[in-house]
């Protein structure tokens, strides 16, 4: 038989497959030999000492508890009482931990780390509205929460005019002190201001529409025998004016036709009757802009 372009015999070829599997024996076994004693040293490690978890970083005020952070693993007996962690300041903690060795009391000091990795959330309206010319305080209502427990005071990001009709798409902000940020859609919606249906100089004893403007005065009423334009006569109110200097009264409707002709007069001498019914008496009315 040839091998590498070598005659080599039958029992030489088995030799030679015999010893390389004798070799690959005698590697496996120690091989399987290094892992043993790695496992027992592994072993008496876990016995002489308290074994601990690897993650030790823990959210800012966290419920934590001391004995939360030892590792299922470990073989020694814990001697500590399973209290709580104190996770209200960032950075690194020293805890200290005991444990008995060879029945000795021991102890193990090591470091936890406090983070902050969660951002804040908030609580708002999706929708808001007013209309033209009349501003609201968008961030009345909002309210910013975080696990750090600071305060915070969100922010809107985005542009908007009280004063023009049109929907606005806003955003609120919020940023903890360990930069860890929200964003949180709204949207403003400012409606077309309704116009007064009232004509200018109009007026009425009743409070007016909150979409008018207006201003107030009051007025002398008296109770007298009034003849109109066309020689009818009778009992009415009618209200004391100065009419282009000349002091008198006239009707209500008189007065709302020819507001800029008539001054309104609120105070006039008082009349004497004898019949005891009342024949003056003072009215506030509301007169549009």
């Amino acid at each position: 038989m040839k091998l590498l372009g070598l005659e080599i015999s039958k029992k030489v070829l088995i030799g030679i497959i015999v010893g390389v599997v004798a070799v690959g024996g005698v590697t496996t076994g120690v091989i399987l030999m290094n892992n043993n004693k790695d496992n027992q040293k592994q072993e008496e490690k876990q016995k002489d000492t308290i074994l601990l978890k690897e993650d030790l970083k823990f959210e800012i005020n966290s419920e934590v508890n001391l004995l939360s952070m030892v590792s299922e693993e470990n073989k020694v007996k814990v001697l500590s009482e399973d209290e709580k962690i104190d996770t209200s300041t960032l950075g690194e903690k020293e805890i200290t931990i005991k444990y008995e060795m060879e029945e000795k009391e021991e102890t193990k000091t090591f470091k936890i780390t406090i983070i902050d990795t969660q951002a804040p959330t908030i609580e708002y309206k999706k929708e808001l509205s007013t209309t033209e010319g009349t501003k609201i305080d968008l961030l009345k209502d909002v309210k910013v929460n975080d696990n750090s427990k600071e305060e915070i005071k969100a922010t809107i990001d985005g542009d908007y005019n009280f004063d023009k009709e049109g929907t606005y798409n806003l955003k609120y902000v919020a940023i903890d002190s360990s930069n860890n940020k929200i964003e949180e859609e709204f949207t403003l919606k400012v409606n077309k201001k309704p116009t007064c249906n009232q004509k200018s100089g109009s007026w009425s004893t009743s409070k007016p529409s909150s979409l008018c403007d207006y201003t107030t005065k009051t007025l002398v009423w008296r109770w007298q025998y009034y003849e109109d334009m066309d020689g009818n006569s009778k009992w009415v109110w009618t209200i004391d004016v100065n009419f282009h200097g000349i002091v008198g009264s006239a009707l209500p409707s008189d007065i709302d036709s020819r507001y800029e002709e008539y001054k309104y007069l609120s105070t006039q001498p008082k009349e004497t009757y004898n019949d005891g019914q009342e024949h003056v008496k003072n009215i506030k009315v509301y007169i549009i802009k």
